[in-house]
């Protein structure tokens, strides 16, 4: 029984310390600049496939070449999605107020007045889902 439990000890203390380790790079490369990023691929790189110094050179300078392509595709990725974004937004108030001119002939007064105060209340429930999502 003692031997079971000093078993279970062990398992779980490699079990809790591999955890950790992992965890541990993954902060790392999260707070590692592009520059540290590039070099822990090479010497990863490096380790692995056997590299000698003038392969290794060669590897950053691609790696190196590779992340600012990577740069540069996210960057024009992020403009386009925002201009996407933008043009949605201006069609979609287009929209809107295409869709009161048509029922303002239809409804009454009353009507269209409840009708626009229904439709703030769902905009201010959209702009709380944002808020709270974003927290």
């Amino acid at each position: 029984m003692k031997n079971a439990v000093k078993k279970l000890v062990v398992v779980m203390t490699l079990v809790f310390s591999i955890g950790v380790s992992a965890q541990d790079r993954k902060e790392r490369i999260k707070d590692a600049t592009p520059e540290e990023r590039v070099e822990m691929r090479t010497e990863k790189l490096s380790e692995k496939l056997g590299l000698d110094e003038n392969q290794k050179a060669k590897v950053k300078e691609v790696l190196l070449s590779q992340q600012k392509e990577n740069k540069e595709v996210r960057e024009e990725m992020k403009a386009d999605r925002e201009k996407a974004r933008a043009e949605m937004k201006a069609t979609m108030k287009k929209q809107h107020e295409e869709l009161k001119a048509k029922l303002k002939p239809i409804l009454t007064e009353d009507q269209y007045k409840k009708w626009e105060a229904m439709q703030n209340e769902n905009i201010e429930k959209v702009k709380e889902r944002k808020k709270h999502k974003k927290q």
